[in-house]
Order: C-alpha cells, then structure tokens, then sequence
C-alpha cells in the first residue's frame, strides 16, 4: 500500500512538472515580437493601422520581461535610477516549482503613432490554461491596478499624475467555460456625468483596458483567435504548423520563432501523453478494462498494456 502511494505521487510530480515546463515555454513563445504583433494589433486601438512590421521592429520599447517581475505591492517598483527606460526584475518563481512571488507573465512597455508624437504604454499579456476556481475578471482588475499604482516614481515623480501611461493587460484562456465559445471581451473606464454638463477629454480617463480572451476548439471567424488556437493550441506537426502560419497569415518565422514553436509543440505532446496517462489511471481505478482505456486515450491497446506493465499495475479481469 505504502509503495503504491509512493508511486502516484512520484506520477502527480512528474505531471506537474512537465505542466509547469510547457507553462514556461508558452511564456517564452507569447514574449516574442512575431506572437505578440497580431495580438497588440487586434486588441489595442492605438495599434490598428499599424503594420505587424511595425509594431514588431519600433513599437515594441525594449525587450518583453518574461515571467520576472511580481505582482506584490512594493515589488512591482523595485528601487531603480530614474534613466531606467524598460521595466526590470530578477528572476523569481520560474525558477522553482511553487515558490516565489506571482509575476506577471511578459511584462513590456509599447509606443504608438498618436498624430505627430509617440504615447508610450503598458502591455501585459497573462496565459490562462485552466479555469481557476477565483474569478479571472476580478484578478485581471488586480493587476491592471497594481500596472497603475506602480508607476510613480518610475513613469512619473510626485504628483506629476499627467505622467501615468496607459495599461493593457491582455489575459489569454486556452480553456472555454462551461456552455460558452471562443470570445473576446473588452473591460474599459466610461464617463458618467450624472449632474451637469462636465465632460473631461478621453485620454484622461481612458488610462486602461482589460482583455480577457477565451480560445476553444469550436469553428473560429476572428483572426486572432485562429491564430491564437494555431499557435497554442493545434495538433499539427511542426512542419504543417509553420506553412500554415505562412499561407493564412502571411507569417513567414524567425529563427527564434520557429525554435519556441517547435519546443512547445513537442512539450505539448508530451503533456497529452501525460493527459492520457491519467486518463489510464483514472478509468482503471474505477475497474475499466483495456479496451475501454485504449478508446478513451487513442492509443492501441497493446501501447496501454506496455504502460500499465510498466507501472506494474494490472488491469481488472
């Protein structure tokens, strides 16, 4: 009994593992200027007439921060020199399973063409690949706040509040809620006059927008969630991937591109394998046979049996 308990909970280790490893590369793979284009092109007005080529080469500021600066209060603005251009932090959680400080995912500052200058703002791009049990809207509001409050004395000192640069976080769900479909769904400030005629100018309230898009399975019309679904999500190889990245969207990929791409494509089988093990545990716990194993997970079931002797398990007769 005891050696059995040893070996699930070597198996939940090693699932969690390989989930945080694809994790981390999906954030590798969203910090790069050839994903992150398409997605600030579709969801920020200041970008829509602006060139993925563009928005790639000028309008990203600096390199994305991946994974490294946190959330907490008073982490968020470490101590830095005020000529600081980009935002900066060590290296945190990814470091360790569990530990550390929560950090936003890729983390950077953008400029876009308004008339004849440049505004600068914020961009932070969060992936989503299980439903949480909290609310995401309510987060995705924490840390558009924190994105806010932490800009003075960085973006702006005292009480130059004219200062505050815009905020966008973008939240991406590879998961579809319960009875729902793909969606894209815009949170924003409004101006409510309840009494009298006072009416400020946009951009002094317009200081922020939550995106919380949701990428499933079902037939997609907008472009960014098929892109977003091709990236992230489909079981092409990383040959029919690649041709159609470049036949539908005209993406013709970097070096870099291409090599993020590959490696999550690869640990994205190893983590459907580890799905499909589970799957295998699951259904003989409950004293399913091997065919029903074998159809449940797509594999043959001499690939079933080869697993279950591996575990040293055996099935129900």
């Amino acid at each position: 009994m005891k050696r059995e308990g040893r070996r699930k909970q070597s198996q939940a280790a090693t699932y969690t593992e390989t989930d945080w490893t694809y994790d981390k590369q999906a954030k590798a793979v969203l910090g790069n200027r050839q994903i992150l284009a398409p997605i600030i092109k579709r969801v920020a007005p200041e970008f829509h007439d602006v060139s993925l080529e563009e928005i790639q080469d000028h309008c990203i500021d600096g390199e994305p921060q991946i994974g490294t600066v946190p959330v907490a209060p008073g982490k968020t603005n470490r101590k830095r020199q005020r000529t600081t251009q980009y935002i900066r932090g060590r290296q945190t959680e990814d470091s360790v399973i569990g530990e550390g400080w929560v950090t936003f995912d890729v983390l950077f500052y953008a400029k876009a063409p308004k008339s004849d200058e440049r505004i600068k703002i914020i961009i932070n791009v969060e992936a989503q690949r299980n439903n949480p049990k909290y609310n995401l809207t309510r987060r995705a509001f924490f840390y558009m706040s924190r994105l806010l409050s932490s800009q003075k004395e960085r973006d702006f000192v005292g009480e130059n509040y004219d200062g505050i640069c815009k905020v966008y976080t973008i939240w991406l769900c590879f998961y579809l809620p319960k009875g729902k479909k793909s969606s894209i769904t815009h949170y924003e400030p409004n101006e409510i006059c309840d009494v009298g005629d006072y009416h400020d100018n946009k951009e002094n309230y317009d200081l922020f927008n939550i995106t919380v898009i949701h990428i499933g399975n079902d037939e997609k019309t907008d472009t960014l969630l098929k892109f977003l679904h091709l990236v992230f999500m489909s079981r092409l190889s990383e040959r029919e991937r690649e041709e159609r990245l470049q036949k539908d969207f005209g993406m013709k990929l970097w070096d870099e591109t291409r090599e993020g791409l590959n490696v999550m494509c690869n640990l994205s089988q190893g983590l459907k394998d580890e799905e499909k093990k589970d799957t295998i545990l699951r259904l003989l716990k409950n004293g399913k046979g091997i065919d029903i194993m074998a159809a449940a997970t797509g594999w043959t079931i001499e690939r079933v049996q080869d697993y279950l002797k591996s575990q040293n398990l055996q099935p129900a007769q």
